[in-house]
C-alpha cells in the first residue's frame, strides 16, 4: 500500500475512503487534508497517491486539481466496450428512451414503450457515454454490458431522436470577453453565447434565455444564441419563465391554435344537441377548488330503493376538438395543464378550458356520461354511457361542501345550508355513498395515501408570503371516489369491446426494490412482508402500522419511491396502487390528453365505428408514450415552483431558530423539515464541525468518528436558516443543538424477505 509520506498524513487507503464517502462531490488535494484534518501534509506525495488512484480506475480526475470516487454502478471496463465494438453491437437493434443525467456526471436511460418491458430497470449511461445527448432528450441507446451485481444494464447513447431543450434559461454570466448562460438546472452545461451578442456588464448575473444553434463537441461546449434578457432571479415572471423553459413548457398558443379557438361559439347551439340524452332538468353540481377556472366534471346522485343511481358528466372536448386540427395537434404537443401556486398553464386555450368546455353552472353543456347505478353497500349493478346535454345548478367548493356536511354549526355554515336548498340532501347522499365506496375499495386492496400537501400563499406581487399544509376533506374524497367509479367503469367497458385505450397503468414494485425499502424500515421494527411478490395489500399493512406514527410522512414518502410511477399505455397492466384490475383516465379532458383520446374512442363505439377505432391502436400507444413523458415533466415543474417558492419564504426567515426533524440522511448532510414550517433544509457535512462524521449506509446514518454520535432519521434538532439559493432552490440550515428525540429506532433483526416466484416478471422501475 503506498504510504503517504507525511507528518500528520493518511495512506491512499484513507484518501479512497473520503473519497468514496463525498461521492459524488469531487475534492481538492486542500478539501481533502482539511476533511482529514491534517495541518502538514506533503502535497506532491498525496498527488502521486490520488493520481495512483485514477490508474487503478477507483478515481476520475475532475480537471487539474480535483479527484472523484467512481462508483461501482459507472464502471464499465474498456476492454468489453471494445469487445463490443469488435463484435458488431454497435450495429445491433437500438432503444429508445428518456436520458436523465445526474450530478455525478453518469446517468439513466428510461425505456420507453413496449421495450420497457424487457428492463427491470433504467439503462445505466456511464459518464463520457452519454455521446451529444444532454438531461432529458429522447435517445437510443445500445446495450455495452449486464450487470448482475448491481441489477443494471449498462448503455451507450449512440444518437439523439429528439431534443427536450430547444432553449435554455439561467444566469448571464462575463468570461473575459466572451459571455455565457448558466442553465438554472445545473444538469444542464453552461451554453456559449455565439454571433452578435450586444450586453453590457450590468446584464451580469441576470436571467437570459438563449436558443441552442450549435451542438457540444469533445473540443467544443454547447452554442447558442441570445434570444432575450429577462431580469432579476427574483422576479415573480422571470421565475415562471425560467421553471416553464426549464421543462419544456409551452406558454403561448400558436397563433393557428388561438384561431381556431376564437372561430368556436360561446355556448352550444340547439343543433349540436342532437343524437344527446337531454339531462338538463337533474340537478347536476360541480365541486372543485376556490380558484379553479376549468370544471370537467359535474355529479348528480339519486337514492333508490334498490340503492343508488349516479350521473357523472364530463365535458365533451372531443365535439371541439377533433384529429388533426391545430387544436388537437397543440393539445397533444402539451400532453396535460400544469399548475403552479398563481397561475396554470393550460392544455387547452382559455375560450374551451375556461368556457366553452368548462361545465359553468346555468349553462348548457356538451358531456359524456357514465350513469352507474348500486346497491345499498355501494356494489356497481349496472352502468351506462351516452352522449348528453346538461346544465349544471351550483359551482360548488370543496371548502363550502365539507363545512354544510360537517356537524359544526354557525350562523354561517346555517346560512350556507339553506342557500343549497334541496341540493343539501343530495350532498348528505354523495356523503353516504362515498363513504361505501372508500370502505369497498379499501377492502379490496387499494392503497390509503392521503398524504397532506403544502400549500404556498402568495401576495399580490406574487411572492410567497407563506408555507402550509393542505390536508384533504370529505367532499374531495366524493369527488375522488366518484371519479375512480367512472374511470374504472369505463376502463373495462372498453376493454370487454375490445376497443384499444391508453390504459392509466401502475405496474407491481420490484421485490427487490420492497426488499431494500424494508432494509430502511428496519430500524423501526417495520416491513412489508410479503411471499411471491408483493400485493397491494402487504404494503397497505405497513400503512396501517404507520398511522399515528411520529415519522409517518417521512416513512409513507419512502414508501411511495419505492413504488413504481403509474403511467399510459395500450398495454393493460391493471392498476397496484388501486388494486384494480382495469383502469384509465376519463373525467379530465380539460386538462389531460390522454382522457381526450378515451372520449374518442367511447365515440367510435356510440357512432358504430369499432373498426376505426381498433385502427387507432398505434397511434394510441405513441401518444400514451408522449403523455406519460409530458407528466412527469409537469410534475417536475410544479415541484420545481413549489422549492422556489419555499425558499423565497425563507428570505424573510434567515438566522430564526426552529425545530424539526432529520428526515433524510445522506453522505453530504442531513436534511431537515421545520416544525413551524412544511418546508425542508440541508445541513451540510462540511458545515458539522464538533466531529469528522461518515455516513453508515446501513444505518442511514452520520458517525462521529471521534465521539461516535449519530445523525438518524427521526432525531430531534434545533437549526436556523443561513442561506437561500432561488436559483437552485436550496435553504442551507446550520445546526445550533440535538433536541430530546420523540423517534426511538430500534435494533431489530433483518425484516422479512418475501419468497419469490422463479417465474416473476421482471417490472420496470419508474
Amino acid at each position: 500500500m503506498l504510504i503517504v509520506q507525511a507528518q500528520d498524513s493518511a495512506d491512499a487507503a484513507t484518501l479512497l475512503a473520503l473519497l468514496e464517502q463525498r461521492a459524488p462531490r469531487p475534492l481538492s488535494i486542500p478539501e481533502i487534508a482539511r476533511l482529514l484534518n491534517l495541518e502538514h501534509y506533503n502535497h506532491k506525495a498525496m498527488r502521486a497517491a490520488l493520481e495512483a488512484g485514477v490508474m487503478e480506475r477507483n478515481l476520475r480526475r475532475i480537471g487539474k486539481t480535483r479527484y472523484q470516487w467512481i462508483r461501482d454502478v459507472e464502471r464499465v471496463s474498456r476492454t468489453e466496450t471494445k469487445r463490443a465494438r469488435k463484435t458488431g453491437r454497435s450495429a445491433a437493434r437500438t432503444i429508445e428512451g428518456r436520458y436523465t443525467r445526474v450530478r455525478a456526471g453518469f446517468g439513466f436511460v428510461e425505456v420507453l414503450g413496449r421495450q420497457a418491458d424487457q428492463f427491470a430497470r433504467d439503462i445505466l449511461i456511464p459518464a463520457s457515454m452519454e455521446g451529444a445527448a444532454l438531461h432529458g432528450d429522447r435517445v437510443a441507446v445500445e446495450i455495452v454490458r449486464r450487470d448482475a451485481r448491481v441489477r443494471r444494464v449498462v448503455g451507450r447513447i449512440v444518437s439523439v431522436l429528439e431534443r427536450a431543450h430547444e432553449q435554455i434559461i439561467g444566469t448571464l454570466e462575463l468570461h473575459g470577453r466572451h459571455w455565457r448562460i448558466v442553465p438554472d438546472n445545473d444538469l444542464l452545461p453552461p451554453v456559449d453565447l455565439i454571433g452578435d451578442v450586444q450586453l453590457d456588464r450590468d446584464n451580469h448575473g441576470l436571467t437570459a434565455r438563449a436558443r441552442l444553434t450549435r451542438a457540444a463537441t469533445p473540443t467544443r461546449p454547447v452554442g447558442g444564441e441570445l434570444v432575450e434578457v429577462l431580469g432579476a432571479a427574483d422576479d415573480p415572471e422571470v421565475q415562471f419563465l425560467s421553471i416553464a423553459y426549464e421543462h419544456g413548457l409551452r406558454t403561448e398558443f400558436p397563433p393557428e391554435v388561438v384561431a381556431e379557438a376564437t372561430r368556436l361559439p360561446p355556448d352550444p347551439s340547439a343543433s349540436d344537441f342532437t343524437g344527446r340524452d337531454d339531462l338538463r332538468a337533474l340537478p347536476f353540481v360541480t365541486i372543485d377548488g376556490e380558484t379553479a377556472r376549468d370544471f370537467d366534471d359535474a355529479i348528480c346522485l339519486e337514492a333508490r330503493r334498490s340503492g343508488y343511481h349516479l350521473w357523472v358528466a364530463i365535458a365533451d372536448v372531443s365535439h371541439y376538438v377533433q384529429p388533426g386540427s391545430a387544436l388537437d395537434d397543440e393539445a397533444g404537443r402539451r400532453g396535460t395543464s400544469v399548475y403552479f401556486p398563481n397561475r396554470a398553464i393550460p392544455m387547452l386555450p382559455p375560450q374551451l378550458s375556461s368556457e366553452l368546455c368548462s361545465l359553468n353552472p346555468q349553462r348548457d353543456r356538451l358531456v359524456l356520461v357514465a350513469e352507474l347505478s348500486y346497491d345499498r353497500d355501494a356494489h356497481r349493478t349496472d352502468e351506462r354511457f351516452y352522449r348528453a346535454v346538461i346544465s349544471s345548478r351550483a359551482r360548488l367548493t370543496y371548502t363550502k361542501v365539507a363545512a354544510v356536511l360537517s356537524t359544526t354549526d354557525t350562523a354561517e355554515i346555517r346560512a350556507s345550508r339553506n342557500e343549497l336548498g334541496p341540493l343539501l340532501s343530495q350532498l348528505h347522499r354523495m356523503h353516504e355513498l362515498m363513504l361505501k365506496l372508500y370502505r369497498n375499495r379499501i377492502r379490496g386492496g387499494s392503497l390509503d395515501l392521503d398524504l397532506p400537501e403544502a400549500l404556498i400563499d402568495l401576495s399580490e406581487q406574487g411572492r410567497s408570503i407563506g408555507v402550509r399544509l393542505f390536508h384533504r376533506n370529505d367532499a374531495h374524497r366524493i369527488v375522488e371516489e366518484f371519479m375512480l367509479e367512472a374511470n374504472c367503469a369505463v376502463a373495462a367497458h372498453l376493454r370487454d369491446q375490445r376497443i384499444p385505450l391508453p390504459y392509466r397503468i401502475h405496474e407491481p414494485p420490484d421485490p427487490d426494490d420492497i426488499d431494500e425499502l424494508n432494509q430502511f424500515l428496519g430500524p423501526f421494527g417495520l416491513a412489508v412482508e410479503y411471499r411471491g411478490g408483493p400485493e397491494p395489500s402487504d404494503v397497505q399493512r405497513l400503512l396501517t402500522r404507520l398511522q399515528g406514527h411520529p415519522l409517518a410522512r417521512v416513512l409513507t414518502r419512502q414508501v411511495l419511491r419505492a413504488l413504481t410511477q403509474a403511467q399510459y399505455s395500450t398495454r393493460n397492466a391493471g392498476h397496484f396502487g388501486l388494486a384494480f384490475p382495469v383502469y384509465c383516465h376519463f373525467t379530465s379532458p380539460i386538462r389531460r390528453y390522454p382522457d381526450l383520446l378515451v372520449h374518442r374512442q367511447l365515440g367510435h363505439l356510440f357512432d358504430l365505428a369499432s373498426d376505426r377505432a381498433r385502427a387507432d391502436a398505434e397511434a394510441l400507444e405513441a401518444a400514451a408514450v408522449h403523455s406519460s413523458q409530458r407528466e412527469r415533466e409537469a410534475m417536475e415543474a410544479e415541484r420545481a415552483m413549489l422549492d422556489l417558492k419555499k425558499a423565497e419564504f425563507m428570505l424573510d426567515h434567515l438566522l430564526e431558530q426552529e425545530a424539526g426533524t432529520i428526515v433524510s440522511v445522506t453522505n453530504f448532510g442531513f436534511f431537515v423539515e421545520l416544525d413551524a414550517y412544511p418546508i425542508e433544509g440541508l445541513v451540510r457535512l462540511g458545515d458539522l464541525t464538533d466531529d469528522r462524521y461518515t455516513f453508515i449506509e446501513r444505518e442511514r446514518a452520520l458517525k462521529g468518528m471521534r465521539k461516535g454520535h449519530r445523525f438518524r432519521l427521526g432525531d430531534r434538532v434545533l437549526v436556523e436558516a443561513i442561506n437561500v439559493d432561488l436559483r437552485r432552490r436550496e435553504i442551507d440550515l446550520a445546526l445550533l443543538e440535538r433536541l430530546a428525540t420523540r423517534v426511538a429506532t430500534t435494533a431489530t433483526d433483518s425484516p422479512r424477505r418475501g419468497k419469490r416466484s422463479p417465474n416473476r416478471a421482471r417490472k420496470r422501475r419508474a
